[in-house]
């Protein structure tokens, strides 16, 4: 191999050693730095078979970091595209996980919930949030709960779902009054 094709890997290898990166992060990169294209194809065997990428692991370890804050399927679906990585491979690597013959199917949904009950639980806080500010439970605050859950990356049965608990759980405040 000749001087610029070592060069090529060890960019490869600084990259990665600094943060996880998928394969397309680290071929940008490489691409940034004017390496050729057959060395970039060098350096990413070299780093897949030491297993410094791996998108199918990245996705699942990126899954849970995102459900952790919140996010919904669809959000973390896009951040994983922006990421360079296949809609396919994030399909199928999030579809196992996920999956009931998972055998950490179990675990998993204990550290994160469902995504249903995420996106509740987000309706809750924000419900209270409205209520501790003396305001009602109106359409407009539903909106904004809908805007809020779409944004998170929710889907349209899940919120609403949480529209429904909202306002079943507001106006029973406000009847109350």
């Amino acid at each position: 191999m000749d001087k610029s094709g070592e060069k090529c890997k060890s960019a490869a290898l600084r990259y990665v050693a600094a943060a996880i990166k998928t394969e397309g992060q680290v071929r940008d990169y490489l691409a940034r730095k004017g390496f050729a294209a057959e060395e970039i194809d060098e350096a990413i065997s070299m780093l897949r078979e030491y297993d410094y990428v791996n998108d199918a692991r990245y996705c699942r370890d990126y899954y849970m970091l995102a459900c952790s804050k919140g996010r919904g399927r669809r959000r973390i679906e896009q951040e994983l595209a922006q990421k360079k990585i296949s809609r396919q491979l994030i399909r199928e690597s999030l579809d196992e996980l996920l999956s009931a013959d998972n055998p950490d199917y179990e675990e998993l949904v204990a550290q994160t919930l469902t995504e249903k009950e995420r996106a509740m639980e987000l309706g809750r806080k924000l419900l209270r949030e409205r209520r501790l500010d003396g305001k009602p439970v109106d359409r407009a605050f539903c909106g904004r709960v809908a805007r809020r859950l779409s944004a998170m990356g929710y889907g349209g049965d899940i919120i609403y779902s949480v529209i429904g608990m909202v306002l079943e759980e507001g106006g029973k405040r406000d009847e109350g009054e």
